[in-house]
């Protein structure tokens, strides 16, 4: 073309108003180094479905990613930096992310005071959202203006516990578990979660240890008292970076069944540790997976036509699909509320609070007022195949 812009044809003949002007969702993720797998993998969702709706009543919607990695590590800092930057856009309106929920925590109190509205795919930790005792800081102190600000489509780690003893319970069909953890503030409160559930639903605890697991290398004893006891599964509160599977490679041939835990053992690590033992083992994820949505099919179609490697989808990638389409809805819906025109940062946080029955493709949203979801989707993976991987099982909504 000439460069100069073609004259918009309705005000011309003014049968219509133009109203213009453009909205910016940004995104903030590990998108590059060693957590480009989880991080750039979620970007390129998000990027998709803002993608997916370029205008809305002659306003743009354009997608800005930006990458908290340094030196390909996730880092809190960065990440508040590029809050800072988002800020000082006024186009910017809402941001999807982050991925981890340290940086959360030095994201929020910053997106909070310009009331800019986050929506994450994977921070779990219970304490960016709900109160408890032994978070710090606790949910208030990172939201300076009272109001919430911040909201995510996982479920909080209080719900994977609680989702195991289900699957143990019903799917599995036993009843006798036994229960350790790695004393640390996640692998204890999911094996606290997990135990308190297990025993209201009629199941039983054989035996239950808290280990320090850097100065302990030896789980024989807990091993044996559980065989004694009649455990017919043992549930790990723990991760692989504090060594939970090793456990699992101990517990050969004297106590043969199920080995169950948390997100934090579901990694290849974790198959490792276990060694010739890795068979048999289950992991709770608190997001959901596209391709077991009917649904969703027609949306992961056209994404794998636009992104065509194998490496462009990840765990995370439809998830982040998900927030940005909610974040779209809303952006659209405080178009509508604000009479047409691009609306405040605040009409944008009041429309995603107001969302109602939202269908994504791996899961269907509404927030409580701690911007949680209402229902989240869990899915669980075994180890299977040769050699052996983790695999889907199923998933089903947690409330």
């Amino acid at each position: 073309g000439s460069g100069t812009p073609a004259p918009a044809a309705s005000s011309a003949t003014g049968s219509a108003t133009v109203s213009g002007g453009e909205v910016i969702i940004a995104s903030d993720f590990p998108a590059s180094g060693a957590e480009a797998s989880s991080g750039l993998t979620a970007q390129n969702g998000a990027a998709f479905a803002v993608s997916q709706t370029p205008e809305y009543k002659g306003i743009k919607i354009t997608f800005l990613p930006f990458d908290d990695a340094v030196n390909g590590v996730h880092d809190p800092q960065k990440g508040a930096q590029n809050v800072q930057q988002m800020l000082s856009n006024p186009k910017v309106l809402a941001m999807v992310g982050p991925f981890n929920s340290n940086v959360a925590r030095a994201e929020i109190p910053i997106a909070n005071q310009g009331a800019l509205a986050m929506m994450s795919p994977a921070n779990t930790n219970e304490c960016l959202t709900q109160t408890f005792s032994y978070c710090n800081p606790q949910p208030s102190a990172l939201r300076p203006t009272g109001k919430n600000n911040y909201f995510r489509i996982a479920a909080p780690d209080t719900v994977q516990g609680p989702a195991m003893a289900d699957f143990i319970l019903n799917d599995l069909k036993l009843k006798k578990v036994a229960i350790f953890s790695d004393n640390e503030t996640f692998g204890k409160g999911v094996a606290d979660n997990f135990e308190k559930r297990l025993i209201e639903k009629g199941g039983t605890k054989t035996n239950r240890q808290d280990f320090d697991m850097k100065s302990t290398s030896d789980f024989k004893a807990f091993i044996n008292a559980a065989k004694a006891a009649g455990a017919e599964a043992v549930y790990a509160g723990t991760t692989s970076a504090t060594k939970g599977c090793i456990v699992r490679s101990q517990m050969k041939g004297i106590l043969d069944v199920p080995f169950t835990g948390p997100d934090g053992i579901g990694d290849a690590q974790c198959i490792t540790d276990a060694g010739s033992n890795a068979a048999n083992m289950y992991f709770t994820n608190a997001a959901g997976e596209a391709s077991q949505n009917p649904d969703a099919k027609a949306t992961i179609d056209a994404f794998k036509a636009k992104f065509t490697k194998k490496e462009d989808i990840g765990a995370y990638t439809f998830p982040a699909y998900d927030c940005a389409l909610i974040l779209v809805d809303a952006v659209k819906r405080a178009i509508d509320a604000n009479g047409g025109k691009v609306p405040s940062r605040q009409q944008v946080v009041d429309a995603v609070q107001a969302t109602k029955g939202l269908k994504g493709t791996v899961g269907t949203y509404s927030f409580d007022k701690n911007g949680d979801p209402t229902s989240a989707t869990m899915a669980f993976y075994r180890t299977t195949g040769t050699p052996l991987d983790w695999t889907f099982v199923k998933q089903f909504s947690v409330q």
